[in-house]
């Protein structure tokens, strides 16, 4: 493994991700009921597919000028952070998932992120 770079660290945090997602669900499946991992399935997707999206918008505005990407990016954010409200409010209350499984799954970025600082923290070189 070749380590955590600035040029790889969206990949990782992506790819780990996934794999926690997987941890999650499986473990909440073997440990818990379904409907909390459901809860956690869910919160899971709606988490990596809104990093996914922030990160086509925030590339896409780096190719615009600055006045336009400061109105491509506030757009594009509202328009996702209201899509990202409604699909939880959905999930709540019409599909009825665990909002605590809800909660964990949305938080899969931020265990990861936490992850990959204190890898970086305990594997940097002495030199």
């Amino acid at each position: 493994m070749t380590g955590i770079s600035d040029e790889n660290l969206l990949v990782v945090l992506f790819r780990g991700g996934w794999v926690l997602l997987i941890l999650l669900v499986t473990g909440s499946l073997l440990f818990a009921a379904p409907k909390f991992a459901a809860g956690v399935l869910a919160g899971g997707l709606l988490s990596l597919a809104n990093f996914a999206w922030l990160r086509n918008i925030l590339a896409r505005s780096l190719n615009l000028e600055a006045r336009q990407a400061a109105r491509f990016a506030q757009v594009r954010y509202l328009f996702r952070l209201t899509l990202l409200a409604g699909a939880i409010y959905l999930l709540i209350v019409r599909v009825g998932v665990d909002i605590y499984g809800l909660l964990l799954g949305l938080s899969i970025l931020v265990i990861n992120i936490m992850a990959v600082a204190i890898y970086q923290v305990t594997n940097r070189s002495g030199g």
